[in-house]
């Protein structure tokens, strides 16, 4: 009475099979007077052995049941037949039964049985979302406490989304009624990661949500900053409408501004890892069959040099990874005046492109390529110093203008400078309309220049070597750590984008003129071929006069790199003695009036910088005869009104000119001995201390003397600070109401707020000065 379960019966065969052996069996068992209760023992047994191994197959609870039941049903018929015989009517139709009920178990048992996997697949995932909703839950709850603690901000958590490596998750938040928004809390971003215990580096970041009121808060578990992380080997194709990967973030997120609209400034000190990051963005660049690559180094190129070896040594394959270096202020004002040419000759002549294309911006690809604009160092060209040459003023004043206009027709720059300041950066337009703004590791004051002053990054935040802060136009700043490149990635991606690099449009070209097609001459040394050349007298493009090389800016500048030392004159000894001036500032870290004390400190710095010269005599200035040259030489009039700026307290003529160098730069300053007999000759104009002058009859209190005015600027810089930025607006008169000082003191506050970039230099005819920060942020260029 044995049934064959190990066999492929079906649900027809099976129970045919298996209802003709239990007739069998039953019929000899009455036929051989067989005990009734051995069925039953038989049946029993074979219902335990199908059970275990049915479980040790991992059958389904349906199957083991159809087993069961069919053991029992044969065991008790077999037992009936084997007492009173198989062949009544009554006994064979319910083994007809039987069997039949056994086909219809067996089927819905194979469908159990195939349908298994997936049950089992979809219990498991409601088992892992149960588990996982339990989690989310238990990360919304510490939160909302969290936050609630630390910013006494009621929040609700409505989302919360996890990595697959478990490094960080992101909550979806939405604050309470009464106003908070998600500015609110990210002004409590390290509060929030030190009660949270994060690990060094792992930090919080508040972005904007759906809505006004509501936040996305990332929190990283892993600091992704700690580690080089190397430009990536996939070198395929790139357009300047995707993403430019840059590097990566502290949660693991990439880095990749579009930069089809976005103008850029980078700014770090030395060893900070900016030229890199220049490096990182030419390999994008190479990568973009739809972009140019131009290059400004007045450092003999330097930027562009490992890209132009390696294509050279590759055997120059295609078309050169950069388009134009110009490693020279003449070569840089030939490729500026081209570049706004091709600016302003592509709005008109690509407009009916814009419009078959449905855009108001040029639609760039292989044929009409962008061009980029990478201007390394740009001390060079817009330091107060740079700013005296006439051309590098040009070269300055007319990427300016591609800066603001060429945005449109895809003519965009991207800067590298030291430093954020009006010291390295004199034109205020160079940040507002960078819209993509990267600091590499610094000080804070650095990233308050850079960034804005409520922007709340600190260095804490980017702590490693190559790491940066990345801002992009209107979002917080980021950290992020950019991507190495070295020169065997420089090399494989020559390699691999040489055939794709994409030439100039006729109508650019056209535009371009002469310069563009003579570009590459007198460029051997770019290549490792030669030495640099020493160039001589240069004709500016934009004039067609001879130009003479620039002034000295100072020892060994950068910007008149290859040209011969000049003779010693009056112009490099003064700009020495700025530089020695600038020092002094630096080593006071705080500019106040200047008075008898300072001016000995500044000579000594002088003469220990071997700077001994003297103006030898003059004879249009220095005529000791001339009454009345103060009346007819028109520096006077600027000497006057600094003079009469400085108030009751006076000011020396050392003092005076090193104002008139800052509010007049493309005007020589007059000898202080110059000055100073000027000054004596006007009768509107006393002494109230020795080497001082000041207008007689001001109707103002006495002054206060040197120590005590430093001490009053100093108490009142701060509230000065806030006030200018937050009225927008700044004069002596306003400061003096608004903070009841002397007129003095509120002059020295003018000088330091100058100094600081705060306010410009040169007042207007209402002696009111154009204040050059905003209240929530970067320099305004307006």
């Amino acid at each position: 009475m044995k049934l064959d379960w190990e066999r492929g019966h079906g649900p027809v065969t099976g129970p045919i099979n298996a209802a003709a052996a239990t007739l069998a069996a039953s019929w000899a068992g009455h036929l051989t007077d067989m005990p009734w209760p051995t069925a039953t023992v038989v049946a029993s047994a074979g219902l335990i052995g199908s059970h275990i191994a049915g479980r040790r197959k991992n059958m389904t609870r349906h199957t083991l049941v159809m087993r069961a039941a069919g053991w029992l049903g044969a065991g008790g018929w077999s037992s009936w037949a084997i007492a009173n015989g198989p062949w009544d009517t009554w006994t064979l139709t319910t083994l007809l039964a039987g069997a039949i009920g056994l086909g219809a178990g067996i089927a819905g048992a194979h469908a159990a049985e195939k349908n298994a996997p997936a049950k089992a697949a979809e219990a498991q995932r409601l088992e892992n979302a149960a588990n996982l909703d339990a989690k989310r839950q238990a990360i919304a709850t510490e939160w909302t406490d969290r936050i609630l603690r630390v910013t006494t901000v009621q929040t609700q958590i409505v989302g919360v989304e996890t990595d697959t490596e478990g490094n960080l998750f992101t909550l979806d938040g939405e604050c309470a009624e009464g106003g908070s928004n998600w500015k609110t809390i990210k002004r409590y971003e390290e509060a929030l990661a030190s009660d949270a215990r994060l690990p060094e580096g792992c930090g919080v970041e508040v972005l904007p949500g759906a809505n006004r009121g509501a936040f996305l808060m990332t929190v990283a578990t892993a600091n992704k900053l700690i580690d080089d992380a190397n430009y990536p080997d996939d070198f395929s194709p790139l357009s300047i409408n995707d993403g430019s990967p840059l590097g990566v973030h502290r949660d693991g997120t990439i880095g990749a501004p579009v930069m089809r609209q976005l103008s850029a400034t980078f700014v770090g000190r030395r060893g900070s890892g900016k030229t890199n990051l220049m490096n990182v963005c030419l390999g994008n660049q190479v990568r973009q069959v739809d972009n140019l690559s131009w290059v400004i180094d007045l450092n003999g190129g330097g930027l562009a040099l490992a890209w132009l070896h390696k294509w050279h040594e590759l055997g120059r394959p295609g078309r050169p990874p950069i388009d134009w270096v110009a490693d020279t202020p003449e070569k840089a004002l030939d490729l500026a005046q081209a570049a706004l040419r091709i600016a302003k000759a592509r709005k008109p002549g690509y407009k009916k492109r814009e419009i078959e294309a449905n855009d108001d911006k040029l639609p760039v690809d292989a044929t009409v390529p962008a061009i980029t604009i990478n201007n390394d160092e740009i001390a060079e060209l817009f330091s107060p110093k740079a700013r005296r040459d006439p051309i590098l003023r040009e070269v300055g004043d007319t990427l300016v203008q591609v800066q603001e206009l060429a945005r449109a027709v895809a003519v965009n720059t991207i800067n590298a400078a030291l430093r954020a300041t009006q010291d390295v950066i004199s034109e205020p337009q160079i940040l507002v309309q960078s819209a993509l703004k990267i600091g590499m590791k610094s000080d804070e004051r650095e990233m308050n220049y850079l960034f804005g002053w409520d922007d709340r990054i600190t260095p804490e935040d980017i702590p490693y070597a190559g790491c940066g802060a990345m801002k992009i136009e209107d979002t917080p700043a980021r950290p992020i750590k950019i991507y190495r490149i070295k020169p065997q990635q420089i090399e494989a991606l020559i390699k691999a984008t040489a055939d794709r690099q994409p030439e100039l449009d006729d109508l650019s070209r056209k535009a371009a003129g002469e310069a563009y097609e003579r570009r590459w001459e007198n460029t051997d040394h770019l290549f490792g071929l030669a030495d640099a050349p020493t160039p001589t007298t240069a004709t500016a493009p934009s004039t067609g006069a001879t130009a003479t090389p620039a002034p000295g800016r100072g020892r060994n500048v950068t910007a008149n790199w290859g040209t011969a030392a000049p003779a010693p004159s009056i112009k490099d000894d003064l700009a020495d003695a700025d530089d020695a001036l600038h020092k002094l500032r630096e080593a006071m870290n705080e500019a106040t009036n200047h008075d008898d004390d300072l001016n000995k400190q500044f000579q000594t710095v002088v003469e220990q910088g071997g700077l001994t010269w003297q103006a030898p005599p003059n004879p249009l200035t220095d005529d000791t005869d001339g009454d009345t040259e103060a009346t007819t030489d028109p520096r006077y009039q600027h000497i006057y009104r600094i003079v009469e700026g400085a108030g009751p307290a006076g000011i020396g003529p050392a003092a005076i000119s090193d104002a008139f160098t800052r509010l007049h730069p493309t005007e020589t300053p007059p000898n202080p001995t110059v000055i100073g007999r000027w000054l004596k000759a006007d009768d509107r104009i006393h002494q109230p201390k020795f080497g001082r002058y000041a207008l007689k009859d001001t109707g103002e209190a006495e002054p206060a003397d040197g120590d005590d005015l430093t001490r009053q600027v100093n108490e009142l810089m701060a509230p000065a600070m806030e006030l200018v930025i937050a009225k927008q607006h700044a004069s002596a008169t306003f400061i003096q109401r608004q903070l009841r000082c002397p007129w003095d003191v509120a002059n020295g506050i003018l000088l330091v707020l100058v100094a600081a970039g705060i306010i410009d230099a040169q007042p207007d005819e209402h002696g009111n000065h154009r204040v050059l920060r905003r209240p929530d942020g970067p320099p305004t260029g307006e």
